[in-house]
């Protein structure tokens, strides 16, 4: 814990990390383990992207975008970056009538994980109860009606200007008559509406959207791929040694601790955030106050690769 001013001239991490110098071991490692947005090019270039379509006047074909990447490569983390910055709005509950539950009065964007399988009628109810969570209305289906109408209704009604479906590669694992539901709900959701959709997912995304001519000709491809020595990936690691409360600055642009890291997590985003995340908790436990190569080498830290081995292996022996 640093007691005095002196955090003030801490150089290596940014301004507003420097003060949590001052706080106990264990509230330093519990500032680590939080979320934080680390502005790399990519990931902003793709959330420009994002406002972009969110400011996009209405038009008859609105343009739509599918953010590809690998599994766990930040593109859950660029969509929950943009979802925090156009919250919803509610009011106070008027107490007699609400029963002290918040009212839901726009929601600009509603963003959910694509269900296990193309199921237009569950995913319905899912944005559905994603209002209602927040605190809107309760809607009662009449079989007369179709769900989709009281969808777009619920949409118009809370001022919806996004649709965001992550994890849209599980379409791929419904019956092709439901995938094909699925697809002309996405077409009529955009229509009905004229709001810009995103969709998220491995590169079998591409594949889902793409099995439908007039849906791949409006959702734009942007790739957020896997990372490789660059400049780019040196930036990411300095940002990483500015947001790590540690007292020493770790040189992680070091060529052999780079290299190190780059193959060690084979690239993934996810998987370099938590390396560092944990070799930065090991370097405060033992006051090295530093990420170097010792730390790196004993930070308790599989790869996904040597998961899968550690995992067969464990099913081979029984």
């Amino acid at each position: 814990m640093v007691d005095d001013y002196s955090y003030l001239y801490v150089t290596h991490l940014l301004p507003g990390i420097r003060r949590v110098l001052t706080l106990s071991k264990q509230e330093r490692i519990h500032h680590i383990q939080k979320d934080n947005w680390i502005g790399y090019s990519r990931a902003k270039q793709a959330l420009k992207k994002l406002n972009d379509l969110y400011d996009h006047p209405q038009r008859h074909r609105m343009p739509n975008l599918l953010i590809i990447g690998p599994t766990n490569n930040g593109k859950t983390m660029v969509v929950e970056k943009f979802c925090r910055d156009h919250m919803p709005i509610v009011r106070e509950p008027t107490r007699w009538i609400h029963q002290g539950k918040d009212v839901l009065v726009e929601m600009p964007v509603i963003s959910l994980q694509m269900l296990s399988t193309a199921d237009p009628k569950r995913f319905y109810h899912s944005v559905l109860d994603k209002m209602r969570s927040i605190g809107g209305e309760t809607v009662r289906f009449y079989l007369t009606e179709p769900f989709e109408n009281y969808m777009v209704a619920m949409f118009e009604k809370y001022k919806v200007k996004m649709l965001i479906i992550d994890e849209i590669h599980n379409m791929l694992a419904g019956r092709k008559d439901k995938q094909r539901e699925f697809q002309n709900l996405l077409r009529y959701v955009g229509n009905a509406l004229r709001i810009p959709i995103v969709c998220l997912g491995t590169k079998d995304a591409y594949l889902a959207i793409r099995s439908d001519p007039q849906l791949e000709n409006r959702f734009e491809p942007f790739l957020l791929p896997l990372w490789k020595e660059d400049e780019e990936y040196e930036s990411l690691l300095a940002s990483m040694v500015s947001i790590l409360p540690l007292k020493n600055p770790s040189n992680l642009n070091y060529p052999e601790i780079s290299r190190f890291i780059l193959e060690k997590t084979g690239g993934i985003l996810g998987e370099i955030f938590t390396l560092l995340r944990r070799a930065a908790i090991l370097a405060i436990e033992t006051e090295s106050e530093v990420i170097d190569e010792k730390i790196l080498s004993a930070v308790d830290y599989n790869s996904p690769a040597e998961r899968i081995r550690l995992f067969e292996k464990s099913i081979v022996t029984g």
